[in-house]
């Protein structure tokens, strides 16, 4: 490519990655999660380029991205992943006039077949409740009950959840503020249940170290909660009540509590808003039914031609 398109600016892959990585920053595009993924897969292209004798933009080839695919033992649904990371950092090298077409965008996706998805039934939401409110400790049980209900009422994100300041908390109004993606903040609202919930937990949360900070959950060492532990909370609790499914943390609880809304027919774009999801299509995957539910469907078909009366 360098033989015949001259870039605009003469700078390293690496600096053209620091480039794009802080544009997106400070326009707000990415969160800080997906700043740091994008960077240390970014940082990974980068190094497997420097390997083959590659330090420039304008020197990457398609040749190379597809080795470096290749070299990846991922699975197809991480590799597609990573395919659109490095096709968004070279949609930056062309608008800056680094590269001149991006070659990435012409890769053929690998193809995806999601597995079927585990959602817990009603009655096994109730087996988890009860078991959490028998078996687990009189201080955290308040805390882990009220993160059960924010998962499965209001479908929130384990993101969502921890980063829930006292602030968002309106309970004199019935709504809870969320931060979602890209900082954008939505007003969810509460029921009884929920504030009821809140009210318990703030019962209890002073006798928490660390009870002067403004994260509304806490972990047992006084400190705002990470997704690892909130995630090992609901796994036990799962197991503790002797429910067995393939992923068994609290995306599961999230993904049970949309699915139950969306079986009872309640309004699919109020169920995307609960998920945070930008997307209609995204809330679909949620959509499950059962062997029984479709055979019912089909009885109720009506029948043409099932008359009482002869048309002759």
């Amino acid at each position: 490519m360098s033989g015949y398109f001259k870039p605009e600016r003469n700078i390293t892959i690496f600096e053209a990655i620091n480039e794009y990585l802080n544009e997106k920053s400070a326009t707000g595009a990415l969160s800080q999660t997906s700043f740091h993924n994008r960077r240390y897969e970014l940082l990974r292209f980068e190094k497997f380029c420097i390997r083959h004798k590659i330090t420039k933009p304008e020197d990457i080839h398609k040749n190379i991205v597809l080795s470096y695919l290749k070299s990846l033992k991922i699975q197809n649904s991480s590799k597609l992943g990573i395919i659109y990371i490095i096709t968004g950092f070279m949609d930056y090298l062309v608008s800056e006039a680094l590269i001149l077409d991006n070659i990435a965008a012409n890769i053929d996706k690998p193809k995806i077949y999601p597995p079927k998805t585990d959602y817990l039934n009603f009655n096994e939401l109730e087996q988890l409740y009860q078991s959490e409110a028998q078996h687990a400790s009189a201080k955290m049980v308040d805390r882990n009950l009220l993160l059960f209900s924010l998962f499965t009422d209001i479908c929130l994100r384990v993101s969502e959840a921890i980063n829930l300041k006292m602030k968002d908390v309106r309970l004199e109004n019935r709504e809870l503020w969320v931060t979602r993606k890209r900082n954008k903040v939505d007003r969810i609202p509460l029921n009884d249940d929920l504030a009821d919930k809140f009210l318990s937990w703030y019962a209890v949360r002073p006798g928490f170290r660390g009870s002067d900070l403004d994260w509304v959950f806490l972990s047992s060492h006084g400190q705002q909660l990470r997704p690892r532990q909130v995630h090992y909370i609901v796994s036990k609790a799962l197991q503790r009540a002797g429910i067995i499914k393939r992923k068994q943390g609290p995306h599961l609880l999230r993904h049970s509590g949309a699915s139950l809304k969306a079986r009872a027919g309640e309004n699919l774009v109020m169920i995307q808003y609960l998920l945070g999801h930008e997307n209609l299509n995204t809330t679909r995957r949620y959509l499950h039914f059962d062997w029984e539910d479709l055979r019912e469907m089909v009885a109720r078909s009506p029948k043409p031609g099932e008359s009482s009366e002869n048309p002759s």
